[in-house]
């Protein structure tokens, strides 16, 4: 029965489990969804069990499902660790880490210090969903991520800096002006940031409510600086963006910070256990040490201990 089901099987049961949904399991994999449709299928034709309950909309595990996908991960973070401790035993370092957005200038510096300090050592720039984080970082797809805090057992986080968020409109919009509140914002249409790739929306929707208000999102999503400035030169929509962001489009837009300032706070991620690879700790030294010195965001302040 060992060939009933293969590592990438186990892949793509913990996927679909994960994301209730064919279609961003698939994308995250990645693959097309109705190959991975096809698979499952023959994966529950070979253990004679059905593993997902599905309809034209929903899609959710059986308990047969959820006890495969649960075991699945566990398999697949103890492969990821042997995996990695070859490697290691065999003089091979390779650091995978997770940004939120390329572009930026914290994941950017934070690149840079990472490489001086494991010289020789391969290092890959990632952006994946937010949602895979946690899961990425324990299975040790991910060395580290720096972004959100992630939570989780098994993770650790470390505060690097503190950078101010800003209103991005075209030029002669109403918000124009040198003091721009929350209050004055949600009177207009926000960009909504893909969610399937960032909680940037939860996150505006979370301070919104801190002040008694909802925001009123446009009604397309998109993913990317870029495509957010694109939108807002169009409309009279507004992207809020980190002040790295805004300072970085090249194009007419405008940009203020909020009055009172609303900041948002940097952290490094990554797994204590199961034990990471012996130069993890060298990757958050590397990294916390950038924000330390202050090389990391030139608008941002480092984070209190």
């Amino acid at each position: 029965m060992m060939d009933a089901v293969s590592l990438r099987d186990l892949e793509y049961v913990a996927a679909v489990e994960r994301d209730r949904s064919f279609t961003r399991a698939a994308a995250s994999i990645p693959m097309a969804q109705p190959a991975l449709s096809q698979a499952i299928a023959r994966i529950e034709r070979r253990l004679g069990v059905v593993l997902f309950s599905r309809t034209s909309r929903t899609v959710a595990p059986t308990d047969a499902g959820t006890l495969l996908a649960e075991r699945a991960r566990r398999i697949l973070r103890e492969v990821g660790c042997a995996i990695d401790d070859v490697r290691a035993t065999g003089g091979r370092r390779e650091v995978r880490l997770q940004v939120t957005e390329p572009s930026l200038t914290v994941p950017r510096r934070v690149m840079a210090a990472v490489r001086n300090a494991l010289p020789g050592a391969d290092v890959h720039q990632m952006t994946v969903p937010r949602t895979h984080v946690a899961d990425m970082l324990i299975s040790g797809e991910l060395t580290v991520s720096v972004g959100p805090r992630e939570h989780g057992p098994g993770l650790a986080s470390r505060k690097l800096c503190h950078e101010a968020v800003t209103v991005v409109t075209a030029p002669g919009h109403p918000l124009t002006r040198d003091s721009v509140t929350v209050a004055d914002v949600a009177a207009y249409p926000i960009v909504s940031i893909d969610p399937g790739m960032s909680d940037w929306n939860a996150t505006v929707a979370q301070y919104f409510a801190r002040h008694g208000l909802v925001p009123r999102w446009t009604g397309s999503s998109v993913f990317g600086a870029v495509a957010a400035a694109d939108l807002v030169s169009t409309s009279d929509a507004v992207f809020l963006a980190l002040e790295s962001i805004a300072t970085g489009l090249t194009g007419r837009e405008e940009f203020r910070r909020f009055t009172p300032e609303w900041t948002i706070t940097w952290f490094v991620n990554w797994r204590t256990s199961p034990a990471p690879p012996s130069w993890t700790s060298g990757v958050v030294e590397a990294v916390v040490g950038a924000s330390a010195a202050g090389s990391a965001l030139p608008t941002a302040r480092p984070a209190e201990p």
